[in-house]
């Protein structure tokens, strides 16, 4: 009878083992739209409360053209309606093919979120240095005479987006907390408060005490620490950041904040969890580095900006975060973060792709469209997660480039589909593209015939092929005055000489000579050696850099916009060499001699190949199987020649747009129709792309 009944007991577990494993499977990501090799790809990014007061049949039908999604389903950040998450999992049951990620801030936590208080301590919060009081401190005082009242400010947090009773700006959350006799927080006896006045001359502060579900306490002078709380205003809500650093404290059951994090995470996605149909994580912001100067990561009452002893914890303890993620939920779940600033994510082969929030940034939609490229060549290269998922979004806050926002999103498109990635934008707005005009169907290129190309590739080497071997001449243009160097195999191989190895490195390069137009610095790199402090077999990139000295002076623009131009990015990483395209529009006629500087992060040895010089526009193209795509980010016109692109006998013409369905659609109506106006090209070799645009094409015949 045992015998029976251990054979039964096994038959079961290995028959619904089976069905596990094929549910398992047959949910697995690989059936996603944006996972087949079809383009272009759309993610509905965003406008997170659109269609709440309508019924979950609108919001179901305004998402239907989008491959995926990303938006709000939590309180965490922005105060949002339980019912979005319903409606969310709902539309991935009955929609298995869409892809759906919750927009999930990675920096902070609402603090008027619930579930905060309850399950974070005090000490997973980031503070700011801070002071100590010079007399005892009793119940019912709110004027606290300080050490020093620097720290503290009536104008600490920054209101983004939405204002606080008209305010741009909100004074300090701060902490009273006790210590021991060895000048250890005592995590267990704290008071929140918040300033409402702080008096300099005499060292004094004035808060509003027993916040945040505290009470007021009594506190002794010489064993008591006041600190400011790391924060800032974000979506309609007061916002703290989390300790993701190495030496965050960690609580009575031995957890650091971003174990309480992770912990969260399962119960949302976990079973009857609010997010149980979801696939992944899109976080907002997520920070390589500190941008910081004043953030006291190890809570010894000194700012140190993620730095201690020379070392970088909060770089260490947020990749450590980034892996309990990936190891906890596994393969089939999809985690990205922004990284289009240089302290933003880079944890390539841990996500499963990044966040460009705009085509460059979210106030620049062009001049930065170098570090974009490069970026995300990198990524494709390199990422060895099972999916890969990264995009662009159509984020313009630049006011300039909003008047032309029409042909910059039609150009963002191009450019994501050019680069094999997604393009975002959100709910309502129809962009024609999309859906190839009357085509009205996703995905409508269908799969490449080939790479991304550029246009200069045909233009003349300013340097004559010198730098495909690095001669002796060419190299004797370079300064390597801070720096020691060698040519190996082609290749030339920089190492600075600074005892400081997370210093920046600059080299400074030849002179270019131009007398007028665009300029291109292209060449192959690679990190020799990665960032310090980090395991050596890691995918996570060093930037590299070129800058131009003597460019002419640029009209000022909104947000210091202008200033972009000369600062582009490239990424290399350790595992190969990485195409590297630097782009300056505009950069001949300057009255200055034009000098080149290569700039790498830290003092690690680093290789480049294949240097080469245009004096030429930047267009890029692609051919796809049912169509092409043009894309011009230069300040002047670009004619196309097709028959390099695709041959002799293929006959393309324009998409025809028309009035969508549903949604808004992007632009002036007459505008959007005559440039979309279905008209065959006549001339494949002069096929004109206006400044700052992009042209999709359709195949009306086939080789």
């Amino acid at each position: 009878m045992k015998t029976l009944s251990a054979f039964l007991c096994f038959f079961l577990m290995c028959f619904f083992g089976g069905l596990s494993a094929q549910n398992t499977q047959n949910n697995s990501l690989s059936l996603k739209e944006v996972f087949t090799e079809r383009f272009p790809k759309t993610l509905s990014f965003r406008n997170d409360k659109y269609g709440i007061h309508n019924d979950s049949s609108f919001w179901e039908k305004a998402h239907l053209t989008f491959n995926s999604i990303t938006k709000k389903y939590l309180k965490e950040e922005v105060d949002i309606p339980p019912l979005i998450a319903e409606w969310a999992n709902n539309y991935v049951e009955k929609h298995p093919e869409k892809l759906m990620l919750i927009h999930l801030n990675g920096e902070g936590r609402s603090v008027n979120d619930p579930d905060m208080h309850k399950l974070y301590f005090p000490g997973h919060w980031i503070y700011e240095e801070g002071t100590v009081p010079l007399r005892d401190i009793v119940k019912r005082q709110n004027t606290i005479f300080l050490d020093n009242a620097k720290p503290f400010s009536n104008k600490a947090y920054i209101v983004h987006g939405q204002n606080n009773k008209g305010k741009d700006n909100l004074p300090h959350d701060i902490i009273l907390i006790e210590l021991d006799e060895k000048g250890n927080r005592l995590w267990d006896k704290y008071e929140y408060a918040r300033i409402t006045d702080v008096d300099y001359k005499n060292n004094s502060i004035t808060i509003k005490r027993g916040m945040y579900h505290t009470k007021q306490r009594t506190f002794k002078k010489g064993r008591t620490y006041i600190a400011p709380i790391a924060g800032d205003f974000w979506g309609g809500n007061l916002m703290w950041y989390y300790n993701l650093s190495a030496t965050c404290p960690l609580d009575e059951n031995g957890n650091s904040a971003a174990n309480v994090f992770v912990n969260e995470m399962k119960n949302w996605f976990g079973k009857k969890g609010i997010l149980e149909n979801l696939d992944g994580i899109g976080f907002d912001v997520n920070y390589f580095e500190v941008d910081h100067k004043t953030w006291d990561c190890n809570n010894d009452g000194k700012a140190d900006q993620g730095f201690i002893d020379g070392k970088n914890i909060w770089r260490k303890g947020d990749i450590e975060f980034l892996k309990n993620i990936r190891a906890t939920f596994g393969d089939e779940f999809i985690i990205t973060a922004d990284g289009w600033r240089d302290d933003m994510q880079r944890a390539v082969g841990i996500l499963n792709g990044m966040e460009t929030e705009g085509l460059c940034r979210w106030n620049d939609g062009y001049r930065q469209i170098s570090r974009t490229i490069n970026q995300h060549v990198y990524w494709n290269m390199y990422n060895e997660t099972k999916y890969q998922f990264s995009y662009i979004t159509s984020k313009l806050r630049n006011l300039n480039d909003a008047k032309i926002a029409t042909q910059l999103h039609r150009m963002g498109m191009a450019i994501s589909t050019c680069l094999g990635i997604t393009y975002a934008y959100s709910a309502p707005l129809f962009i024609p593209e999309a859906v190839g005009g009357d085509l009205n169907q996703i995905n409508w290129l269908g799969k490449p015939l080939g790479s991304m190309k550029y246009t200069f590739y045909d233009a003349p080497d300013l340097l004559k092929d010198s730098g495909l071997s690095f001669n002796n001449e060419l190299v004797a243009k370079f300064n390597f005055e801070k720096a020691d160097y060698q040519v190996i195999d082609n290749a030339l191989h920089i190492t600075g000489q600074s005892e400081d190895v997370h210093k920046k490195m600059v080299i400074p390069g030849p002179e270019i000579n131009i007398a007028e137009g665009d300029l291109v610095i292209y060449f192959e790199a690679k990190a020799i050696k990665g960032f310090n402090e980090l395991e050596e077999d890691n995918l996570i990139p060093r930037k590299i850099n070129v800058k131009m000295n003597g460019l002419k002076e640029l009209p000022v623009e909104p947000m210091n916009s202008h200033k972009l131009h000369n600062e582009l990015a490239g990424f290399m990483g350790t595992k190969g060499f990485t195409p590297q395209m630097f782009y300056f529009r505009n950069a001949g006629g300057s009255k200055e001699k034009l000098k080149m500087f290569l700039e790498a992060e830290e003092q690690g040895e680093f290789a480049i190949r294949n240097l080469r010089v245009y004096n030429a526009p930047c267009g890029i193209y692609r051919e796809f199987e049912n169509g092409a795509v043009l894309v011009n980010p230069s300040l002047s016109s670009i004619n196309f020649d097709l028959e390099k692109l695709s041959g002799n006998g293929i006959h393309y013409k324009r998409l025809q747009a028309v009035l969508p369905s549903e949604g808004q659609l992007d632009g002036n109506l007459n505008e959007v129709m005559e440039y979309n106006n279905g008209k065959g090209i006549k001339d494949n070799n002069q096929v004109e792309v206006p400044a700052l645009n992009a042209l999709f094409l359709i195949k009306t015949n086939s080789n």
